[in-house]
């Protein structure tokens, strides 16, 4: 069995070097088809598939709170207030180990060079949750999550030890301060561990909330800043869990009383629980990455069609050869194993050459970095595809994948080839051979592959121009603000009092503004299309105390609304007056209509849950344009603003509006910082338009891929529709010359020539069509104002395939009108 099995290797290897350009062409299609198809799995593997690194992580689950508002129906949230998260772990029988994890950002504030790390906080179950030891002194142990502030300790990542540190063995017992707090070192984490989003550095105990935070954040009930995890116990399974948390909830809620003055004010709490690797995946992200896997799917079968027709057209050539074969015995089997194992040859050396194009598709990937949003928060950042890498189980799936193609595109051939009239085959060689026609007439093997190449073809066609729709309509639609020219950067105050960081943020403000080629420039919580902004309650004075309503929450300086470009309706913008003890707000026009529908809200009263007091009310003292903060698909939303010099949120973000590029004001800004102070770190620096971008970067980031696949598609099919309609010409230049010899018109000849062409473009056109229609269902969720059944897609589309196809068959059609008769009658 393996000497016939060498053989049938040798005597394909010795086929494919007597048709090197046939081989050659073969394996760049199947490179391409193959290396697409690796370098998207290596992403659906990197997202969807590869477990996470922790132990047993299938028992790991996140726990999020649901919340159901009269009306607004149910809202999901991964954020909890340090007591309910108390709560939760004293009352659960499901867990065996719960824990607190809050990412947060902190300046290093000990180091001539100021650095912002992202630090998480967390509870001293954390790391044994995970199944994560310290690679150098320990993690943190139970003591350290009994008494704020008297563990002032920590953990740091691998990268951070080496980057600070020089890998210094002896880095246990030193300290290092983070917003002024200074905190020993008690271990070193593991290379590539870094925390839930996969960026922290740095790691400290919960209970240090109030040095590094607010003094009361671990005692507010109703302040949500941190998630939960949980490990299951051993024979628990997911959904017994979830039983259980309708009675946790019910237990948590009589464990954390509602205040009088709330009673019957907040929304009903309920709890869900979420495998975590699917709380951390955006689920629009990973359709998105699995539509594009279908789609290269497709590109690699159309790929397989067209070889698959060329090894049909190159068994004409060697009808005689099989005949010989098997007049001396060979089986039909043994001809069919000898021709798969061509194939299939042919087919691996395409993948290797594949591993090539997926090594250029993953960088080419990383470069798009789609905007992800955190699942449940809507927080919008940047994914990362460049933790995608040739590995051994995406080299695996090339090697399957290129011996299932090469079975795929060498099975009909093979079968074909192998059912040769011997005697026939021996008297006719070559000369006058006819593709066997079906039981669909014209609509033989061939022409069932470019039928099927050009169905499959309008399908992505008809998918990529959906997706293109779509991320034109959202481009078009109104923002509310100008990104153009605006440059945004963050800055972590290292832990100034509220009245020091108004202090530094106005004189930072003054020396921008000062600054040659700066137009205009503003402090803020938040930038829009960002999804990080906060939310609030507003009450309207003279109204029933408990009829509060959810806004939009932004704290921002004085010429904000210049600076995007925002447009006042009335009443006036802030000034650096706006400060002390009468407090001011501006509310959206949104917010006018929906709150003072029939009023003039220019002097009306309103209290905003930003910590002021119950009997402290704000005057509204302006109204601007609309501005959308969450995703560009949604309406505008109610929003308040507050001056940033008024007891508020942190105003972490600095934006200027240039006259020129903003990257040439970079610098400047930055000296100007850290001339007020050294020790401020700069960071995320952006210009506004690419903030803005972000907000449909996955709708761009689909509709470039899927139009890239769907054009090498087309050409696939293009080609495979030339290449038919040019043997057809081929095989029947004898009969055409005949009927020219007879009195046969040119234009009768083309449509002789044509029809088969015209037949296979109608009958792929139609399969589809249809085909289309049943898949395209799945971009439903992805497209914004269009629907997956629009019938102007579905038909532009088809005509421009159809005239494509048509093209292809019209070029060897036109040829046979030019056969010369006397030619013809002497051809073989």
């Amino acid at each position: 069995m393996m000497d016939s099995f060498a053989q049938d290797i040798r005597y394909a290897l010795r086929a494919m070097f007597k048709s090197p350009g046939f081989a050659l062409v073969a394996i760049a299609s199947l490179a391409l088809g193959i290396g697409a198809n690796t370098s998207i799995f290596s992403i659906v593997n990197e997202l969807l598939l590869k477990p996470l690194p922790y132990k047993n992580p299938d028992q790991l689950a996140q726990v999020f709170r649901e919340t159901n508002e009269p009306g607004k129906g149910a809202a999901i949230s991964e954020a909890w207030s340090y007591p309910k998260f108390e709560a939760l772990r004293d009352h659960s029988d499901s867990f065996e180990q719960i824990a607190a994890v809050s990412d947060q950002n902190f300046p290093v504030t000990d180091s001539d060079s100021p650095e912002r790390l992202s630090v998480e906080m967390v509870s001293s179950s954390y790391f044994s949750l995970l199944g994560i030891d310290a690679a150098i002194g320990r993690t943190f142990n139970d003591d350290e999550d009994l008494k704020p502030g008297d563990d002032p300790v920590v953990t740091i990542g691998h990268g951070l030890w080496e980057r600070r540190f020089g890998s210094d063995p002896g880095v246990i017992g030193k300290t290092m301060s983070l917003n002024k707090v200074p905190l020993t070192i008690v271990g070193v984490l593991p290379r590539g561990f870094k925390g839930q989003k996969g960026t922290a550095e740095a790691w400290v105990p919960m209970m240090m909330a109030p040095q590094l935070l607010f003094p009361r954040r671990l005692v507010q009930r109703f302040a949500h800043w941190t998630e939960v995890i949980a490990r299951l116990k051993p024979g628990v399974s997911m959904a017994q869990a979830q039983n259980e948390m309708q009675i946790v909830s019910v237990k948590a809620r009589e464990a954390i009383p509602v205040p009088p003055e709330l009673a019957g004010k907040l929304a009903d709490e309920s709890i869900k629980l979420t495998p975590l690797k699917e709380a951390r995946i955006d689920p629009a992200i990973g359709k998105s990455v699995l539509v594009l896997f279908g789609a290269v799917g497709f590109v690699l079968l159309i790929a397989c069609a067209n070889i698959a027709n060329l090894l049909l057209s190159r068994s004409v050539s060697r009808r005689r050869e099989i005949a010989v074969r098997m007049a001396l015995g060979a089986s039909r089997g043994r001809l069919v194993r000898q021709l798969l194992t061509e194939s299939v040859i042919l087919s691996l050396l395409g993948g290797v050459a594949g591993l090539l194009v997926a090594l250029w598709g993953i960088e080419l990937l990383s470069a798009f970095k789609p905007a992800a949003r955190t699942p449940q928060t809507g927080y919008l950042g940047a994914l990362d595809f460049s933790r995608a890498n040739i590995g051994a189980q995406v080299l695996a799936f090339n090697f399957l994948l290129s011996v299932v193609t090469g079975i795929v595109f060498g099975l009909i051939p093979a079968l074909q080839g192998s059912r040769e009239d011997v005697g026939a085959a021996l008297k006719e060689g070559t000369r006058g051979v006819r593709e066997r026609r079906g039981m669909f007439g014209v609509l033989g093997p061939r022409n069932l592959l470019v039928v099927t190449e050009i169905a499959l073809t309008l399908v992505l066609l008809i998918g990529a121009g959906l997706m293109i729709r779509s991320f034109a309509r959202l481009q078009a639609l109104q923002i509310g603000f100008s990104p153009d020219h605006v440059m945004t950067m963050r800055i972590e105050l290292p832990k100034y009092k509220p009245a020091a960081e108004a202090a530094f943020e106005e004189q930072l403000l003054n020396r921008i503004s000062s600054l040659a080629g700066v137009e205009a420039a503003s402090v803020a919580s938040s930038t829009p299309l960002s999804s990080n902004s906060a939310a609030t309650v507003m009450r309207i004075n003279e109204r029933p105390e408990g009829e509060t309503s959810s806004v939009g929450l932004h704290s921002v300086g004085p010429d904000y609304f210049k600076t995007l470009r925002v447009p006042l309706v009335r009443g006036r913008t802030f000034t650096d007056q706006d400060r002390g003890s009468k407090l001011v707000v501006i509310i959206n026009e949104k917010a006018a209509q929906e709150f003072f529908p029939n009023e003039d809200p220019i002097g009306k009263e309103v209290w905003v849950g930003v910590g002021w007091e119950a009997n402290q009310f704000g005057e509204i003292v302006g109204i601007v344009g609309d501005v959308k903060y969450g995703k560009v698909e949604d309406t505008f939303k109610p929003q308040v603003y507050l001056p940033y010099l008024q007891p508020t949120e942190p105003a972490p973000f600095v934006l200027a509006r240039t006259t020129g590029e903003p990257a040439q004001i970079t610098s400047a800004i930055r000296r100007e910082i850290l001339s007020l102070d050294s020790s401020v770190p700069i960071f995320d620096v952006r210009t506004l338009e690419d903030r803005s971008a972000d907000a449909t970067s996955r709708t761009r980031f689909s509709a470039v891929l899927l139009g890239t696949f769907s054009a090498l598609a087309l050409v696939l099919a293009a080609v495979g529709v030339y290449g038919v309609m040019s043997y057809a010409v081929s095989e029947r230049t004898r009969e055409i010359g005949i009927r020219m010899a007879l009195g046969a018109q040119p234009v009768n000849v083309l449509a002789l020539a044509a029809r088969d062409g015209i037949i296979v473009t109608i009958a792929g056109v139609a399969f589809g069509l249809m085909g289309a229609y049943a898949a395209t269902g799945v971009l439903g969720s992805q497209l914004y104002g269009i629907a997956t059944t629009d019938m102007a897609t579905f038909v532009a589309v088809s005509l421009m395939l159809a005239a494509v196809a048509l093209l292809a068959s019209y070029i060897p059609a036109r040829r046979a009108m030019k056969v010369d008769p006397m030619v013809a009658l002497r051809y073989e």
